[in-house]
């Protein structure tokens, strides 16, 4: 006989439902209760079900040929499962081991159980409020609308939505509980039926509630068991796409279940779903044409600062209306030409396309509406503006963007890596320049979770990684807890799956040794590294070197080893050295080494004492692989921020 059906929906997570499967099986050994695992896969696409197969073959998979949402998808599931006790569950949780055990034995105690949630914690460590729910009827729902929920949390009369003035720690009988955790007796789905497939994604777990509720039963929230719920990553909610699943299921709750002196006030729900769900389009909206909305302002501007400019008057009505046709033709250009298509947003190239077209066809006007027209100047001037303003902006994004990424300022957090060191020792190459890595076992002898708790806070850690069994995922999540409030952030790395700890920060590049075509050989990155190294260094040659020189010469001042590099310019604009490259000092050893030394390099940024022959050939092979004008720019930048070190 099976005890227990887990269900879960699967859709584009294929890392994180690698966790939550592990944590299934955890739990499974340590209640020694046979268990069966559903995963209903909603056609993704990044290899879910191929390392499903592989990694859990006794997974029932249930691959779907599309997205048909997460009522239809589960009940595909529901439907098969045997179990005395049907646990529904998102891919983005973790359970900890006793989470079984638990939920059995409250729902044994209490007979008329209709359906249970865990206390569910996001990955910060705080409470997901929406793990206990009243239903939305106007004393709830209005409060919640206006807002006065989220000012007056603690307030019975405007706290409703999310029950929040309750003690979170303490068991209670509330109206709805969420999808991401639902624990119920088969008996009772059997009675009351399963998800209503009018739902495609949310409300579905509000309206499974409130028909359980309306059969006799009862349901609880119990923080007894806890439960990780990396809430936002399974299911996306900037999207328009978020605002119709989830105020459509409001407004499909409302319809279909309000009765009495609710279903009279039900119009004013629905004007208030409206509101709400108006205010997040237009929200949405707004962020994604922001874009937009500032190449129109710098474009508006740009042409009323050039009429003012040449007529020394601000523009009339007249000069108003031609100067709104100018800007409406450029915006519709950049459109044409693909600028705010997201990927081509920051794209100076497309933009400098469409404004100089633009700057054709407004200068047009002039010659066939001579009504309208005014001097050619105005329209040079402006699209100089224009120009100027919409590269800026742009600019500005792209070398933020280009820091962050790059981590140009050199700043690292503090990462402290739990469990056993040798499965991760040879990933430290790809963390060191983002990240102080601390071991627990380098730290403290002691391992258990009171030392944890202030290693992290002594040694002020901003990620932990758990690689191995060391702690339980129960001990971990009441580590989450502790840290609730703090800057901490943790990962869970499954073993064989070094993928999670990628996900700590962005892209972390490693160095691979297996393609034999380095970019330094190849005949353009020579000539496009050479001419850059002949421009900045006659620069500098013209600006600082002179500087250098004088003092060194003359006023014997010593230089630091950096600032002495700057002496080198000249056998850089002759071609002996390059800016980035292998180290001055460097012995090949009589090998024939691609590429020149250089005043700077990786080498030379990374350089450590003790530094062995292997780890700076590793460098070495790195930057001939990948050299490019960005990794030198990337370089020499880190270069001149870490003399600020």
């Amino acid at each position: 006989m099976v005890d227990i059906s887990v269900v879960i929906v699967n859709y584009n997570v294929k890392n994180l439902i690698d966790n939550c499967l592990a944590s299934i099986y955890k739990a499974s050994l340590h209640s020694a209760l046979n268990t069966e695992i559903f995963v209903v896969d909603n056609n993704s696409i990044d290899g879910s079900v191929s390392m499903i197969r592989e990694k859990y073959p006794s997974v029932i998979l249930i691959p779907l040929d599309a997205n048909i949402g997460f009522s239809k998808a589960n009940n595909i599931a529901l439907k098969q499962a045997s179990g005395k006790y049907i646990l529904i569950l998102n891919p983005d949780t973790v359970l900890e081991e006793n989470t079984f055990t638990k939920m059995i034995a409250f729902c044994e105690k209490h007979k008329d159980t209709g359906a249970v949630t865990s206390k569910l914690i996001l990955a910060n460590g705080k409470l997901d409020s929406a793990c206990k729910r009243s239903f939305p009827t106007p004393s709830v729902a209005i409060p919640r609308m206006l807002g006065l929920s989220r000012l007056f949390p603690n307030s019975k009369l405007f706290g409703k939505y999310n029950l929040t003035y309750l003690d979170e720690n303490k068991t209670y009988e509330v109206d709805a509980i969420c999808g991401a955790f639902m624990f119920i007796p088969k008996k009772v789905l059997d009675e009351v039926g399963l998800f209503d497939e009018d739902y495609f994604m949310y409300g579905e777990d509000l309206d499974l509630s409130y028909r359980i509720n309306k059969a006799g039963y009862k349901i609880f929230y119990y923080p007894e068991v806890t439960t990780i719920h990396l809430k936002g990553e399974s299911t996306k909610k900037t999207n328009l796409s978020y605002v119709n699943n989830f105020y459509g299921a409001m407004g499909i709750f409302v319809r279909k279940n309000f009765t009495g002196f609710s279903r009279l006030l039900s119009p004013v729900l629905r004007i208030g779903i409206f509101y709400r769900s108006l205010l997040s389009y237009i929200k949405r909206i707004f962020i994604q044409f922001l874009g937009t909305f500032a190449d129109i302002i710098i474009i508006f501007g740009s042409l009323i600062f050039s009429v003012y400019n040449r007529f020394h008057i601000f523009p009339n009505e007249q000069y108003l209306f031609i100067i709104s046709v100018y800007v409406v033709i450029w915006i519709i250009l950049l459109t044409l030409f693909g600028v705010y298509i997201r990927k081509n947003r920051l794209s100076l190239l497309k933009v400098f396309t469409a404004i100089i077209f633009g700057f054709f066809v407004n200068s047009s006007i002039t010659y066939f509406f001579k009504e309208y027209a005014f001097s050619r100047e105005v329209i040079l001037m402006s699209t100089v503006l224009s120009l100027i303003g919409l590269f800026g902006w742009r600019l500005i994004f792209i070398i933020k963007n280009f820091f962050e990424s790059k981590n140009i300022l050199l700043n690292k957090s503090n990462l402290l890596i739990v469990g056993n060191k040798e499965l991760v020792v040879n990933l430290e190459d790809k963390f060191h320049n983002k990240y102080n890595i601390l071991y627990l076992n380098e730290i403290s002898s002691n391992t258990n979770i009171e030392s944890l708790n202030d290693i992290i806070l002594i040694n002020n850690i901003n990620f932990v990684v758990f690689t191995d069994d060391t702690f339980s995922n129960q001990e971990i999540l009441s580590t989450m807890w502790f840290f609730r409030d703090k800057n901490v952030e943790f990962k869970i790395l499954p073993s064989g799956n070094d993928l999670i700890l990628s996900r700590i920060r962005g892209n972390i590049d490693g160095i691979s040794l297996i393609e034999i075509e380095y970019n330094i050989n190849n005949k353009i990155n020579i000539f496009l590294k050479r001419i850059f190294d002949i421009i900045l260094s006659f620069l500098l040659l013209l600006t600082v070197y002179p500087f250098i020189w004088i003092k060194n010469k003359l006023f014997k001042k010593d230089l630091s080893k950096q600032t002495s590099k700057i002496l080198l310019l000249p056998q850089v604009l002759s071609g002996k050295y390059s800016f980035v490259g292998y180290p001055v000092w460097y012995d090949t050893n009589g090998n024939k080494y691609p590429g020149k030394k250089g005043l700077t390099g990786l080498i030379q940024l990374y350089y450590y004492e003790g530094m062995n022959g292997e780890e700076m050939e590793n460098y070495n092979v790195f930057y001939a692989k990948n050299q490019s004008l960005a990794l030198d720019t990337e370089i020499i930048l880190k270069t001149i921020f870490s003399l600020r070190k």
